[in-house]
């Protein structure tokens, strides 16, 4: 059986404010690929584009084309004042979304990238450990 290379992805340049960081490295999940800071996942990139719908639900935008970032609701309001153009993502609403459709998503990305990797608390969660198998 012949295997599928894997997905290459054209949005990795956001990860670069990352690189200074010896803590930080990446993981494929979702189909996406996964930023890790300081032990938390901070940033997960999608590249789906014209994938509107989800489980009979559709929505005007592509919901998996863009930068899906972990965070918890309390923070949600400040971080949209502060960062415009990101909204809660509409599968996962607990993690707020950057579409790769917003006019200013290259500078947004950026900016993003950067209070991450500073130190912003307000991005990230802790990854649940896996239960072992018994």
């Amino acid at each position: 059986m012949k295997r599928k290379p894997p997905k290459e992805f054209f949005t990795t340049w956001i990860f670069e404010a990352f690189d200074r960081d010896p803590d930080f490295f990446q993981k494929r999940m979702f189909g996406g690929l996964s930023a890790y800071l300081r032990g938390r996942m901070v940033m997960v990139l999608v590249e789906d584009p014209g994938e509107k719908s989800y489980r009979g639900k559709s929505w005007k935008f592509d919901i998996w084309d863009g930068i899906m970032l972990p965070t918890e609701k309390m923070y949600h309001e400040a971080l949209q004042k502060e960062f415009p153009g990101l909204i809660p993502h509409p599968v996962l609403g607990k993690w707020l979304y950057l579409p790769a459709r917003d006019e200013n998503f290259e500078t947004r990305a950026r900016e993003v990238a950067e209070a991450i990797a500073a130190g912003d608390l307000r991005f990230g969660i802790e990854p649940k450990m896996k239960k072992s198998k018994k």
